[in-house]
Parts: C-alpha cells; sequence; structure tokens
C-alpha cells in the first residue's frame, strides 16, 4: 500500500468516505472503460457479431430478455408521446397496467436511445448488456482508486464486479434490469462522495442517483436505500467526534432528497397501496441465498460449470440462479485484506456480513431446508412494501460493493515496500491471484437465441381499422406475443408481466374465457355471442397459434369462432387468423365476480349470489339500454340494492319462491365496461354457500335514440396501432 493510503488507515471512516481520488488522464479513463467493455466483448461471446438479432437467454425462447426488449419498444414509443410510461392500455386490453413494478427500466431505454432509434430493439438490448460491463467496471474501479490509490488493484476490483457469477446469472436469465448494476455502484460512489464534500450539490447528486437506480431496477433502489443507512451509520461512528453529526446529517439528507423525488413519482402513476403479493412469504425463501451457495463454484465455467451446477442443484437448486459464490481468488483476496489491513477493512467486512444475511432471506438457511433460525429480512417485511421485494438473494449485487474494496485491499497488501526483489515477488503473487479470480470467473460461449416475430404480424399491423389483438392460447409466461405486438402494433389482449394482473373479462364467465380457455361454452342466465362481446370490447383480430394447440382445443376455438361477424382472415401451417367486424357490435352483459355456477332444470337456467354479485355491461359506443333479469329470494322476501360505482340506482324487494320478480333498468352506458353491483343479504344453507338472490333470464337490449342524440355519442377509445419498425425482431 502507498504512504497515501497508509495514512488514511489513520482514520478508520475515510475508507466508507471516498475522495476524489488521484487525478488521471481522460485518455487513461476512456481505456479504462474500453477495457471492461472489451471484457463484455469477450464474456459474452459471440453476442457481439449478432448483436441485431439474437440474445443471450436460458432456455429456448427469449422469456424474460423479449420481455425486456418490448419493455425498450414501448418507452421509446411513449416518450415520443410524451406520455406516461408507466400506464399502459396496450396490455391485458382493455384493461389499465401499471407498470411500475414491472421490469420496466427507463433509464437505460434513456441510455440506449441511439441505438433504439437507429438498429431497434434488439440492438438496444444487446447495446445495455455490453454496456454494463464497461460502467459497472469503471464505476467500481473508481470507488475503489479512491481509497486504496493502488491502479492495478483497482482494475483488478472492477473486474470482480463487472465479471461476477453474480451478473452473469442476471445476464443468462434475460433480466435487463438486473443486469444494469452500473447505477448501484454509481450512487454508492456518489454517496461516498457526498459524506466527503459535504455539499448540497454533493447530496442532491447521490439522491438523484439513488432514484435513478429506483427507476432501473426497484430492487436495487430499495436495497440501495437499506444499504444506505447501514453505511452511514458505520462511518459516523468511526469518525472523529466532530465529524459524526454532519455525517449522519449528510446521509439523512440523500435518504430524504430521494424521498421527496420518488413520492410525486408514486402519486403520479398511482403506486402506492395495493403491492403486497399473496404467497411473499414462499416466494422470499425460494428466491434467497444459502450458506451454500458461497462455496459453490462458478456454475458457468467452461470447464467445471455442469459439475458445479449438479452439485450445488442438490443442496439448494434455487443458488443455481444467486451467482452468490465468489471463487477461491476472490476468498483469499478477502482474507488478505482482513489479516494484513484489519482496521481499513473490517467496516467493510461488516457490510459484506450484514449484506449477506439480508440476502439470505427470512431465513438462515445452510441448504434448501427450512430453518427455524430467522434472517434480518424479516424485519424489512414488516413494511408492507418490503413484501412486493420477493427476491432478497438480489442483495447479493449491494454485496459486491464491499467485496470489490476488500478485493482491491487484498491486492495491496501483497504489494508489499521494500527492495526491488521483494517488490517482485509480492507482486508475482499478487498477479498470480488475480489470474485465478479471472479464471474462475470465465464463462463458456453463450448459446444463442434468435429473436423474431411472427411474420404474419405485419399482416396485421398493416390493416386500417383499429383493434386488439386475442392470442391463443394466452402465453402468460412467455414473450412471444409481446415480440409479435412489437411488429403489429396493435393492443394485446394478454402479455407478460413479471406480476400477471387481474383480468376481469375472463374471470367472468363470458365468451372471452371461453375462448382464453378453450372450453365448450356451457348454456348460462344470459346466451354468450363471441362476435359481438368481442366486437364490442375492440377485439380486431384473434390469431390461433397451431403449435400450442392440441387438436382438441383447435377443435373448440374454431367451433366458437364460427358465427356471424368473425371471417377467418388467414391460414397457414402454423397460425390460423380470424378478423372480428366491429359492424356486430351490440351492448353485452356477462355476469362478474360473486356468482355461484350456472345451475338448470329442464331449460330453465340460473345462478344464486351471496351478498354482493357484478354484472360487467360492454358497449363499443355511448348507449340507451334496457337491462332486464328475473330475481328471486332465498327463504323469504329480501331487499336488492342495484349500484354502479357508488351510486345507488334502484332498491328493491324481491320475494321468495315459488315466486319472483322480473327486474328492468333502463341505463345509458358510456362506452368500455360498466360494471353494475348487486347487494342483499345472504345466509349460510346446508351445503356451505351464502345465499341470497337467484338470477336468471339475463338480458340487454339497445333501446331506439333519436338522430340527434346519435351526434354526440362517444366511441370506445382503441389505442391506435402503431407503426411497425424495420428492424428485428419484426425484419
Amino acid at each position: 500500500m502507498s504512504d497515501r493510503s497508509q495514512e488514511k488507515t489513520i482514520d478508520f471512516a475515510s475508507s466508507l468516505i471516498a475522495s476524489d481520488g488521484p487525478q488521471e488522464h481522460w485518455l487513461w479513463r476512456i481505456c479504462v472503460f474500453l477495457g471492461y467493455l472489451l471484457c463484455g466483448v469477450l464474456f459474452t461471446w459471440p453476442l457481439t457479431l449478432h448483436l441485431g438479432e439474437s440474445v443471450i437467454q436460458k432456455g429456448d425462447l427469449p422469456v424474460d430478455s423479449g420481455q425486456n426488449i418490448w419493455n425498450l419498444w414501448w418507452t421509446h414509443n411513449i416518450l415520443l408521446l410524451a406520455d406516461n410510461p408507466f400506464i399502459t392500455r396496450m396490455l391485458f386490453y382493455p384493461e389499465t397496467i401499471n407498470l411500475f413494478y414491472q421490469t420496466l427500466t427507463i433509464p437505460d431505454a434513456l441510455l440506449a436511445a441511439p441505438v433504439l432509434i437507429l438498429k431497434g430493439p434488439v440492438a438496444a438490448y444487446n447495446s445495455i448488456v455490453l454496456l454494463s460491463f464497461g460502467l459497472t467496471g469503471y464505476f467500481s474501479y473508481r470507488l475503489t482508486i479512491s481509497i486504496v490509490d493502488n491502479r492495478f488493484a483497482a482494475l483488478i476490483a472492477g473486474f470482480v464486479f463487472a465479471c461476477a457469477p453474480f451478473r452473469m446469472q442476471q445476464i443468462y436469465g434475460g433480466s435487463l434490469e438486473r443486469i444494469a448494476t452500473y447505477w448501484l455502484v454509481l450512487y454508492v460512489l456518489l454517496l461516498m462522495r457526498a459524506l466527503a464534500r459535504r455539499t448540497l450539490v454533493s447530496v442532491f447528486s447521490a439522491a438523484l442517483c439513488l432514484f435513478v437506480t429506483t427507476l432501473a431496477c426497484r430492487y436495487y433502489g430499495l436495497y440501495a436505500a437499506v444499504y444506505t443507512p447501514f453505511h452511514v451509520v458505520l462511518a459516523a461512528l468511526l469518525a472523529s467526534p466532530e465529524k459524526r453529526r454532519v455525517i449522519l446529517l449528510i446521509g439523512t439528507g440523500v435518504g430524504v432528497t430521494w424521498a421527496v423525488l420518488l413520492t410525486p413519482l408514486l402519486l403520479w402513476v398511482g403506486a402506492f397501496g395495493g403491492v403486497e403479493i399473496e404467497d411473499w412469504y414462499m416466494r422470499q425463501v425460494f428466491h434467497s441465498v444459502a450458506l451454500v451457495d458461497l462455496i459453490s463454484l462458478n456454475v458457468l465455467h467452461p470447464f467445471w460449470g455442469s459439475v458445479a451446477e449438479t452439485w450445488l442443484s442438490q443442496y439448494h437448486p434455487g443458488g443455481v440462479e444467486s451467482g452468490a459464490g465468489l471463487g477461491l481468488g476472490t476468498g483469499i483476496l478477502i482474507g488478505l485484506a482482513l489479516w494484513r489491513h484489519w482496521r481499513f477493512a473490517w467496516p467493510w467486512a461488516l457490510l459484506l456480513l450484514m449484506m449477506l444475511l439480508l440476502a439470505m432471506g427470512p431465513q438462515v438457511r445452510l441448504t434448501e431446508n427450512e430453518s427455524a433460525l430467522p434472517g434480518p429480512f424479516l424485519i424489512l417485511d414488516l413494511f408492507p412494501f418490503f413484501r412486493n421485494a420477493s427476491r432478497p438473494s438480489l442483495f447479493v449485487a449491494v454485496m459486491l460493493i464491499p467485496v470489490t474494496v476488500l478485493v482491491a485491499l487484498g491486492i495491496t497488501a501483497l504489494w508489499a515496500p521494500g527492495d526491488q526483489g521483494c517488490r517482485n515477488v509480492s507482486r508475482f503473487r499478487a498477479g498470480i491471484l488475480a489470474a485465478l479470480v479471472v479464471f474462475e470467473y470465465l464463462v463458456g460461449l453463450w448459446p444463442l437465441i434468435r429473436v423474431r416475430s411472427a411474420p404474419e404480424s405485419l399482416l396485421l399491423n398493416a390493416d386500417p381499422v383499429p383493434g386488439a389483438v386475442l392470442e391463443l392460447p394466452p402465453q402468460l409466461d412467455q414473450s412471444e406475443g409481446l415480440l409479435n405486438q412489437i411488429c403489429h402494433g396493435r393492443p394485446l389482449m394478454g402479455g407478460y408481466l413479471a406480476r400477471t394482473p387481474f383480468y376481469p373479462i375472463v374471470a367472468a364467465s363470458s365468451a372471452t374465457r371461453n375462448l382464453w380457455q378453450a372450453q365448450e361454452p356451457i348454456p348460462d342466465i344470459v346466451l354468450l355471442d363471441p362476435a359481438s362481446e368481442l366486437a364490442s370490447l375492440g377485439t380486431r383480430f384473434v390469431v390461433l397459434d397451431l403449435t400450442h394447440l392440441s387438436q382438441g382445443d383447435r377443435d373448440r376455438l374454431r367451433k366458437q369462432l364460427a358465427v356471424p361477424g368473425i371471417d377467418r382472415f388467414l391460414v397457414n401451417e402454423t397460425r390460423e387468423i380470424y378478423v372480428v367486424d366491429p359492424g356486430f357490435a351490440r351492448p353485452v352483459v356477462v355476469p362478474g365476480a360473486g356468482w355461484y355456477e350456472a345451475e338448470h332444470e329442464g331449460m330453465r337456467r340460473w345462478r344464486w349470489m351471496g351478498n354482493r354479485a357484478e354484472m360487467l355491461l360492454l358497449t363499443r359506443e355511448q348507449a340507451v339500454v334496457a337491462l332486464s333479469w328475473r330475481a328471486t329470494a332465498y327463504g323469504s322476501s329480501r331487499i336488492l340494492h342495484v349500484r354502479q360505482g357508488d351510486r345507488l340506482l334502484n332498491t328493491l324487494d324481491v320475494p321468495a319462491a315459488p315466486y319472483s320478480r322480473m327486474i328492468t333498468l333502463r341505463l345509458i352506458l358510456p362506452p368500455g365496461r360498466t360494471i353494475l353491483r348487486l347487494e342483499s343479504t345472504a345466509e349460510r344453507v346446508s351445503d356451505g354457500r351464502r345465499l341470497s338472490l337467484s338470477i336468471s333470464d339475463l338480458r340487454i337490449t339497445a333501446l331506439p335514440v333519436t338522430d340527434a342524440w346519435r351526434t354526440g355519442v362517444q366511441h370506445l377509445d382503441i389505442p391506435p396501432t402503431r407503426p411497425a419498425i424495420a428492424a428485428p425482431p419484426c425484419r
């Protein structure tokens, strides 16, 4: 370690408070960045030869990578319109979907904007993959050079982060938002500089970077925010008494400014509340690090990767994708740092340990077996929004920051002063350990997947009539539909999101659900009409992907689509495309939530409801309708309340069997979906159900209106068809 570094060890907190580091020529800095970028080219080979057409992705399909390619396409399109990128009606149409808690990464889309505009989303995706090596390595280098003042040590430390097994696993999984670790490293670097400079500009810069990190990856932003108090409090405790208060104020200022920047965005996109996932605990346990992961060899290594994967799979299958193993060389360097520079290294080792414990999730486990020892992540779960964070293992990304510093300290521990012969021997040992780290982190040649959409998608784009596309079967865990949408540019009924949203039209007893599930229609209290329902929803095309449908499913779907108003548009060996005539749209009613299954006696059919049930009313344009049904109360007469939103439409007395009451409402419906809520008092019956009313003969009829009224009629707002791109996956 140089004299300057030796002097810095007098103040234990100085290793957590970074200065600007040594002055370096701009040409050297560019060379450092290009060196790490070259590492990216080598570690992802042969991706560079196919930047515009193929991606790295485990499996046979571009699942997560395809989703992130769609994210880039969507962000580019919506930002050109200066609209809200977090809100879309292009997926799970006609619903409005909030993308804030999805994998949307706007900062990376802006970073790759030139490539996105000139070469398309596939090339933009791959450019971010390569840039992640250059930027992660460079920022890690800048962070460590400000601490150890040793170029060789800082270069190796940057390599450890840029090419760590953790990052290779994220690339292999196609998770663009988790590949972008450079925002995370840059934030910690700016945080340390804010603690050193103590200016408003430096505080705002760190908070702004944390905000950008949160936009790029919700996990990294949230976990970096958790890391911040550990770093700041530890720096304050180790600093001289007169500096402690200032350090704590600076750290608090960064956190508060980040919250101030983030809160308006959360309000704007409506991201407060309702984010907790139902099985959050089990997801967290599955996506957590076990102690056995730390000693695993690199499962992507060209020589021993398959053996290491088989071994680790026996003890913790989830650990194969965590990339938590650091390797023997890195472990030795961390040990040397603690041995030779204990007083300087232990704060970083403590931060490493804390991040590791958080990465272990709700249980501290040796293997995949359940453990009774709780993990500190359970403390975070006391806050509801952390229950939406189902991947504690991503704390490994934060853990890699103290790892890089300790690796650099380990290298400097071998950079011993003395005569020329001692220095040569020490530096030779450092070189050997650095070579061991590089060798352990090697990966084999990546299998590439070509990204392309169904060629028929461009035909759908050419059709002048706006409308959505219903692809069957719905691929909710695949990105094929998203890639097709890039080319046909139409709203998609379905899609692939990290968290599948509730989709009312297929939760209801509708013709759309029968198509969605490829099931035979069952007689119900209302006559289902696929053509009218699809036209009223704004659906223009129904696409059957024959490669994913059994013969039985094909026959059932063809039978349902062989009706007036739906015509066969195209047939080939892999796809059948049907076009829906919007002229067949008429008001439609379907039973929504809250109904028991239909029952029948002879030709009569009815459904029971509990305390409340919903009816979904669909219309393509504003309409005056008569909605009627026959109601019978269970046991004794009951009061029925009919509501539209918060407005009470009617209160009715419904007699008990054998009597019934015919109910008719005249309504003015806006275009789109209207929900009527029926409410009555239910009681438990012998079979366990809670019954209030039975409904039968449900009908909706459009009433005639004057020509003067019709001139001001509102029509369904269907998102316009977006132009196809002249690049992969469309060309």
